[in-house]
């Protein structure tokens, strides 16, 4: 299913000149320099295709005949490769095994371009039957620093001709012609596409792109042991041009620079539709959504990207249709999200899901419905970022400190409805007591844990009306420590500092010590007149809290210490929310 998906996305992608989809027997590496020769095969200069990238030069995206797949050996790629095959040395020198590689290239270009007719090949064979490889580092020096070019992909260029010469017709005809002739390609049923007696892939791209995967690429179909075999197939059934299809795709959709893309811990999620979709565009907005900024609104054409996204994400999160906002949305659209991460050379598959554009949509707006909680700071966003989220519950608040096992399980809640991972509660109130602070998005994280996973109801702001005694607890604990705050002010440490993890867990053996405290909290308060008000505005509020229950437990269970962290959360922001009088 997940490789049927990304062969449609390629054909799909294909047939958009403008799409930038590699055609058959092509991929798109990373590309340096190249080397300018003239029609007789001397060097006339070596060209920096690097593009500027901030501060730094990034080798160009390119489109090159296909790359082989190394994983020992010496294998020569045609017309483009390392400068250890192009010029026979690299940073080490001309070295054996880079003598080995330098014939390998030579060889290739030989036995490819047998029948090529074409000035711009002929220039590329004069130049490598006539370069001595002990002088790379001396020539090429005369036109570009050696250091940047020994360890760089390099290509060719016909001096005063456009283009390289990897992509003239000649050339791209005779490579294509000899990719088809292999002999030894077994023949058999393509899984993917179901045609018969075509020719099966030996060997599949790697995929490149996953965080935290390596640089040469990683596999999500392979073969290298017994172990791995079944019904006497020592390879899957997939035919070369499937194979190339599904392995150029999704390394369109892992580029740097691509919108089809979000990283969530360690995971690396890819996402596209059945048909062209203005979805495709948007959908990492909802992952993470841009804020607001009415006092800096920057571009025009920026702000209002913004202001269609926040509207697309209020009208899902109150279950309106997003037809509304992007009336040119198709909702029954089919829409295929992929979720990969590294596992040694091969990658995993973290979270596949496929369903209408509609439904995932819907669930998007639940998760953010659920989560949904009073801002602390105006400038916090109203449609949190699953990544900040999680950063919430890591240790220092550090990305790279998620477990991943979170990650993947908040992403899977937020895509598909299921239930949020069961260790979201404890690892939540571990921070809290760890750091002594109910942040805006811990609290939200609470809140949605408790609707979700625990059916409970759970109010956006304060609900004086409500009568669960750990509500009323975290309340009432709010209300001691903001009498201890005004008592004694730039206090070095408050109750919340000391207390707040244990008047969660046992409260029965902390809230005895905390109400004889704060009498003598709100007695000095009294003594000074300009807060005598304040001090019986308190006493009030404790009194009426304390009205709600008649015991404090001796202990209180996970998701009750939860409710105690919203409540808290829910008073401690109301005491400094401006209040509105009726008139």
């Amino acid at each position: 299913m997940i490789l049927q998906a990304l062969n449609s996305y390629y054909e799909r992608m294909a047939s958009d000149p403008e799409s930038g989809m590699s055609p058959f027997g092509t991929s798109v590496e990373n590309i340096s320099f190249a080397l300018v020769l003239a029609e007789e095969g001397t060097l006339r200069g070596v060209e920096d295709l690097r593009e500027q990238d901030g501060k730094n030069l990034r080798p160009r995206k390119m489109p090159v005949p296909a790359a082989v797949t190394r994983t020992s050996g010496v294998k020569a790629n045609f017309l483009w490769d390392k400068a250890a095959y192009l010029l026979g040395a690299d940073c080490d020198g001309p070295s054996d095994q880079n003598t080995l590689r330098f014939k390998a290239f030579t060889e290739l270009l030989q036995l490819v371009g047998a029948g090529i007719e074409d000035p711009g090949f002929a220039a590329v064979l004069y130049f490598m039957q006539s370069w001595q490889s002990a002088e790379s580092e001396a020539v090429i020096g005369r036109y570009h620093p050696w250091v940047d070019v020994c360890n760089a992909n390099l290509v060719f260029r016909l001096d005063g001709v456009p283009g390289y010469i990897h992509n003239r017709l000649p050339v791209q005809r005779e490579w294509l012609r000899y990719g088809q002739q292999a002999a030894d390609v077994p023949q058999g049923q393509c899984l993917i596409t179901g045609e018969r007696d075509v020719s099966l892939a030996r060997v599949h791209t790697p995929i490149k792109g996953v965080r935290g995967g390596q640089t040469s690429g990683g596999y999500i179909v392979s073969f290298n042991a017994s172990a791995f075999t079944s019904y006497g197939q020592d390879k899957a059934s997939v035919a070369e041009t499937s194979a190339f299809a599904y392995t150029t795709a999704l390394n369109a959709l892992l580029t740097s620079k691509s919108r089809q893309k979000v990283t969530i811990g360690d995971a690396t999620l890819v996402f596209w539709a059945e048909c062209a979709s203005p979805a495709e565009e948007l959908f990492a907005d909802l992952f993470d959504p841009p804020v607001e900024d009415t006092e800096r609104p920057g571009r025009e054409d920026d702000q209002q990207t913004t202001q269609k996204i926040h509207g697309v994400l209020q009208a899902i999160r109150d279950g309106k249709r997003a037809t509304d906002i992007l009336p040119g949305l198709d909702e029954s659209v089919r829409f295929f999200i992929l979720g990969l991460s590294p596992n040694a050379a091969r990658l995993s598959i973290r979270f596949w899901e496929a369903n209408s554009l509609g439904t995932l949509l819907a669930r998007i707006g639940k998760h953010f419905e659920q989560l949904a909680i009073v801002r602390q700071f105006d400038s916090e966003p109203e449609f949190p970022p699953l990544w900040r989220l999680l950063c919430q519950t890591a240790t220092l608040g550090k990305n790279e400190n998620v477990s991943p096992v979170l990650a993947g399980g908040m992403a899977k809640a937020m895509l598909t409805g299921a239930l949020y991972p069961q260790n979201l509660l404890p690892v939540v109130i571990g921070r809290i007591r760890a750091e002594h602070s109910v942040t805006y998005f811990r609290a939200a994280l609470l809140k949605a844990f408790l609707m979700r996973n625990k059916q409970m109801e759970v109010p956006m702001s304060l609900d004086p009306a409500r009568t669960d005694l750990p509500y009323l607890l975290g309340r009432l604990f709010a209300v001691l420590e903001k009498a201890q705050e005004e008592a004694i002010p730039n206090a070095n440490a408050t109750i919340r500092d000391r207390y707040l993890s244990s008047a969660s867990a046992t409260p029965g053996r902390i809230f005895h010590m905390l109400l004889k405290n704060s009498a003598n909290h709100i007695a000095k308060l009294k003594k000074d007149p300009a807060k005598r008000g304040r001090a019986i505005h308190y006493d009030i509020m404790t009194q009426d809290i304390i009205a709600g229950f008649n015991n404090y437990p001796a202990t209180m269970s996970a998701e009750e210490q939860g409710l105690f962290m919203i409540g808290y959360y829910h008073q401690r922001k109301d005491f400094f929310t401006k209040k509105t009088q009726e008139v």
